[in-house]
């Protein structure tokens, strides 16, 4: 993927996160903002998961009470994949969401 190609669509898959996150039944005690490309959710105990797009490694890392990880855009199952463990995005911050509130999170 090419430098600009990539710094659009990780934005928008930034923008759509922020969305379905915002709109989220579940998740209304959040502090959710989306400002110069850089998710952050913010829990009431002051915890945070940080997603941002790092241009260099054409990677969207998240930084999580996890830890960190980094994922890469797989063309093939059209997901974005950690590097190391498979896990998509979308799986990954329902589980640490999921975990952090104590219930079941969907995206």
């Amino acid at each position: 993927m090419s430098q600009p190609s990539f710094a659009v669509f990780a934005e928008q898959t930034l923008d759509d996160f922020y969305a379905r996150l915002s709109d989220h039944p579940d998740l209304g005690d959040l502090d959710i903002d989306l400002i110069d490309g850089v998710l952050t959710l913010e829990f009431e105990d002051g915890a945070q998961m940080i997603l941002n797009r790092q241009e260099a490694a054409e990677q969207i890392w998240l930084s999580s009470p996890e830890g960190p990880a980094h994922f890469g855009y797989d063309e093939a199952t059209g997901q974005w994949q950690n590097d190391r463990t498979g896990e998509t995005l979308e799986t990954t911050l329902a589980r640490v969401l999921g975990g952090k509130l104590g219930t079941s999170i969907e995206l």
